[in-house]
C-alpha cells in the first residue's frame, strides 16, 4: 500500500508528516522520526483487530516536501 506523504519542519524544530488521504497526522523530532511515527499510526489505523499484524513493510510512503 503506498501513501503520499508531506512533510514540514516547524520553526521550533519540529516536523510534522500528514496523509491526507486517510486524515492522520503525526510529529517528530526529526524527519525520520515523524515519517515512522506516521506509519505506525497508519498500520494501526489499517488493521482490523490486533489479530491481523500488518507488516510494516507492506506501508510505502512517498514524500513530498522536507
Amino acid at each position: 500500500m503506498k501513501y503520499t506523504v508531506h512533510v514540514e519542519a516547524s520553526e521550533s524544530g519540529e516536523f510534522f508528516a500528514e496523509c491526507a488521504e486517510l486524515g492522520l497526522k503525526s510529529s517528530g523530532l526529526s524527519a525520520t522520526n515523524a515519517l515512522e511515527s506516521l506509519r505506525e499510526n497508519i498500520r494501526y489505523n489499517l488493521e482490523y483487530c490486533p489479530c491481523t499484524s500488518l507488516d510494516g513493510d507492506c506501508i510505502q510512503l512517498e514524500v513530498i516536501g522536507q
